[in-house]
């Protein structure tokens, strides 16, 4: 009897074919009409990345200016931002606020005059990709600031050891949210093409959908309140609506909000009116992610929602098989060739986006060893090549109709999925752009040492301070001279950066084994790959040369 059955379903594969093909074509028109009807708008750029500050960080001044300000990439978030300045007791030196001006990308804050000491700048803004972005800076007021660049801060490990619980709970929160996310989109499309057995198997399915959206929601909330405890925390309640109703983290949460809200009465009763509600809901999701922030909003916001619409399909469809595969063997093996049809074009569609996607977020492709962004995708990409090889593994087992390795095939790739959607939910609150950073190089060569500080490495002016012991020959350092040269760009010549002496006033009354040497004309002209060439020269002309490799990403 079974197999009298299974030769009838066999005889209507044919035509599941034909409607698995129809559900691509009209994920394709999805895609056209939610990026029109909430893609095409946003205009944004980048991650926020400090790219100019007053004082500039590591400055040495004779009196405290006026007015602070930083200025940053982009446009900030509306109504959560914060500027601090605190002097070497850890006090702050003013109770104002700070403003940001009209182009918000820049913050300012008056501050009062200021007596001699060392001066700490603290912020915090919240980026269009809706990160929280912060940062802390030293500069002088007729001090040097070397003393402030040696100091420690005693507190750094106790606040990386609250960061790191923040990271695991929110990463476990945003894994059972994206799979809460996939899967009810899954379902919510496969609804229409599942070849159902009986009229039990439907409202059975239909009974799945509700508790999805329940969970859906339940953690879409939690998510939410995960992430306004970083991005709100200290924010007063006009602050708070001013985000919501201005940033795309806000649309996106009161979007989705809506949606979840919306598909209880709704769902599952028109297939035109359950394909729009998953477009709009994807669509905001996307809104509060990664590809909001790129210098290209609408192309990555489309990459992402069709990565987005692909992997519901696998997951889910995956799931309702590995859900039916026992107790309902008939109903599977119907489901099992559309699924195996589908998962297929998912799979090359969610790799070409995933690629496309990368590609456009990092400046160049070695930027992926350099994150933990980066690593965890890489991993990702691993166990998505997994999953693609057991995929054609049932498909050949299907061919053969062997369902029992069938079964374990199943439960390898719903292991890979769990660990992909952890991957997922880890790297979301992660930057995918390594940040540039200050250098702090140390070299012994010639029983010299060498030590090298300068601020953040970035395209524009900086600073930079050099340290170098005495030779051991009893001679002296007659010079020393910097030269920055850019890497792979054919026979440039190299930039010559000016230094001084350092006149410390301890070198002047006793004698020193060192001799340091300054500059805050530091120039690098764009991003790319440098060499940073440190040239000393004795009184007995010995020539002693000692070279870095550096990394500066273009952040504009």
């Amino acid at each position: 009897m079974f197999k009298a059955k299974l030769i009838l379903r066999m005889s209507v594969i044919k035509q599941e074919y034909i409607g698995g093909k129809c559900m691509l074509k009209k994920i394709a028109l999805l895609l056209f009409i939610s990026f029109f009807s909430l893609g095409a708008p946003l205009n944004v750029s980048a991650h926020a990345v400090l790219l100019d500050a007053s004082p500039k960080e590591g400055s040495q001044l004779k009196q405290m200016p006026g007015k602070v300000s930083l200025t940053f990439n982009e446009r900030l978030g509306e109504g959560v931002f914060n500027l601090q300045v605190r002097n070497d007791k850890g006090k702050l030196i003013t109770t104002k606020k700070a403003t940001m001006n009209r182009t918000h990308k820049t913050i300012s804050l008056d501050v009062p005059p200021s007596k001699k000491g060392i001066y700490t700048v603290s912020y915090s803004v919240i980026s269009a990709d809706s990160h929280p972005v912060q940062g802390t800076y030293v500069f002088s007021i007729g001090e040097k600031i070397d003393q402030a660049i040696t100091n420690d801060n005693s507190n750094q490990g106790e606040s990386e050891k609250q960061s790191s619980f923040y990271n695991i709970g929110f990463s476990l929160v945003q894994t059972f949210y994206y799979l809460a996310l996939l899967w009810l989109v899954g379902f919510v499309l496969w609804k229409w093409y599942v070849p159902y057995q009986s009229g039990q198997q439907k409202q059975k399915y239909k009974t799945n959908v509700r508790y999805l959206q329940t969970g859906y929601i339940i953690f879409l909330l939690i998510s939410i309140g995960f992430q306004s405890t970083a991005l709100l925390k200290g924010a007063n309640l006009s602050q708070i609506k001013t985000f919501v109703t201005h940033s795309a983290t806000g649309w996106s949460w009161l979007t989705c909000i809506l949606l979840a809200c919306v598909g209880f009465p709704f769902l599952l009763k028109n297939k035109w009116l359950d394909f729009i509600w998953v477009g709009l809901l994807l669509v905001a999701t996307t809104l509060n992610g990664h590809a909001i922030a790129s210098d290209v909003p609408v192309y990555t916001i489309i990459l992402d929602f069709m990565h987005l619409v692909t992997a519901s399909l696998w997951a889910a469809g995956l799931v309702y098989l590995f859900m039916i595969w026992r107790k309902e063997r008939e109903q599977a093996l119907a489901f099992l060739p559309i699924f195996s049809h589908i998962a297929f074009v998912s799979l090359i569609l969610l790799i070409l986006s995933g690629v496309l996607y990368t590609l456009k977020l990092l400046p160049d492709i070695t930027a992926l060893f350099k994150t933990t962004w980066g690593l965890l995708l890489l991993a990702k990409i691993f166990m998505v090549m997994l999953v693609a090889g057991v995929g054609i593994l049932i498909r050949e087992h299907l061919r053969k109709n062997d369902s029992p390795s069938i079964t374990k095939f199943l439960m390898s790739d719903i292991s890979f999925m769990l660990i992909i959607v952890l991957i997922v939910g880890t790297i979301t609150h992660l930057s995918p752009v390594p940040q540039n950073e200050p250098l702090v190089w140390k070299e012994n060569k010639q029983d010299i040492e060498f030590l090298v500080k300068t601020s953040t490495l970035s395209p524009g002016k900086g600073s930079l301070w050099v340290k170098a012991s005495l030779p051991q020959d009893g001679s002296s350092i007659q010079s020393i001279a910097i030269a920055l040269s850019p890497k792979n760009k054919g026979e440039l010549a190299p930039i010559d950066v000016p230094l001084k002496v350092n006149k410390d006033e301890s070198q002047e009354k006793q004698q020193v084994q060192y001799k340091m040497y300054e500059t805050n004309n530091l120039v690098i002209p764009y991003a790319g790959r440098w060499q940073i060439a440190v040239r000393l020269v004795t009184s007995n002309l010995d020539e002693i040369v000692i070279y870095k490799d550096i990394v500066v990403y273009d952040v504009k």
